[in-house]
């Protein structure tokens, strides 16, 4: 392991201390929101290895959440299977769905695949709506159980939250590692010339089914999460707005960046839960963030540190 690579390592295992130890001065409304707010960061991290390592800008990503969500909710509440046994099923099948759809949308590029990643997950979100009772239709489903674990830890917030904290801090490990492996820095060439990595003997084509199908797998993982957290799940989950919410973190975040998704991912959660509670403008304050955002730090809020390290260096420079 390089020292770089031990860097992220610490850094990762730093910050879910101190996100852990939040319970400690903050209460049980900002914790279970914090709690939502990591999972969505979480999400758009994972968003990023198609993004900005894969270069691939989808906006059909809470398709693959909001399946494995339903998944997890039917099985449970339907079919009477232990939570933990419903979810590892759910992940499973939404990783399978997600490999079979892959080679057909990665051979597509820009706006064609923009484009039917929007329509597949409109076609997910419409099964959501007529499905029945069996999704519950616009009610979506209620009262889904959550997993028994060690002394029932998951039954109170700040049990759930540091059980969040857990999760969201291995799965962006395991992202951080594959975007710094390898096959990570492949999809790095891939992205910025696909002929020549292809002129070089690498399968480009597949490279991207297996990134599209990882990414799509941790959104699964983390939408079993969500729905245990909630304990409800209803066709919202599932809408475009959900997944333009994903892609937008990753541009504010900065692409291939990983942190700047997950950062931006929190924020704009939270920012949207107080703000809502405040104005019905929401969408419009939205707008106005994100075009301030494209403007003042087009390369995302990763490049604030060296903008700041710029004028750092100019303001020494006039100095002397």
């Amino acid at each position: 392991m390089t020292s770089t690579g031990f860097q992220r390592d610490i850094s990762v295992l730093v910050g879910g201390a101190v996100l852990a130890m939040a319970p400690l001065v903050l209460g049980d409304y900002w914790i279970g929101l914090l709690t939502q707010a990591l999972i969505y960061g979480a999400v758009a991290a994972g968003l990023d290895l198609l993004i900005g390592f894969g270069g691939l800008p989808s906006l059909g990503h809470a398709a693959f959440f909001g399946m494995s969500a339903y998944g997890t909710a039917m099985l449970t509440t339907q079919a009477n299977i232990d939570p933990l046994a419903a979810a590892l099923i759910s992940v499973v099948g939404t990783a399978i769905v997600a490999a079979a759809v892959a080679p057909f949308f990665t051979r597509l590029w820009g706006l064609g695949f923009i484009t039917v990643t929007l329509a597949f997950g409109q076609v997910i979100w419409g099964l959501a709506v007529r499905g029945g009772s069996r999704t519950g239709g616009e009610n979506g489903i209620v009262r889904i159980p959550r997993p028994k674990l060690i002394a029932d830890v998951l039954s109170t917030e700040t049990g759930f939250y540091v059980a969040t904290v857990v999760l969201v801090a291995a799965v962006l490990f395991v992202i951080s590692r594959i975007a710094h492996s390898p096959f990570g820095l492949s999809l790095l060439g891939i992205r910025d010339g696909e002929q020549r990595m292809t002129a070089l003997g690498y399968r480009v084509n597949v490279r991207r089914s297996v990134v599209f199908t990882i990414a799509a797998t941790s959104a699964a993982i983390l939408g079993t999460w969500f729905v245990f957290f909630n304990q409800f799940i209803g066709p919202s989950t599932l809408e475009w707005k959900q997944s333009a919410g994903f892609l937008l973190a990753v541009v504010i975040g900065g692409r291939a960046s990983l942190w700047g998704p997950f950062a931006a991912g929190v924020l704009l959660t939270l920012l949207e839960t107080v703000l809502t509670g405040e104005t019905t403008l929401w969408p419009m304050v939205l707008g106005i963030f994100y075009v301030i955002a494209v403007l003042v730090i087009p390369d995302g809020i990763v490049s604030i540190r060296s903008q700041l390290v710029s004028l750092v260096s100019v303001a020494r420079g006039d100095q002397k």
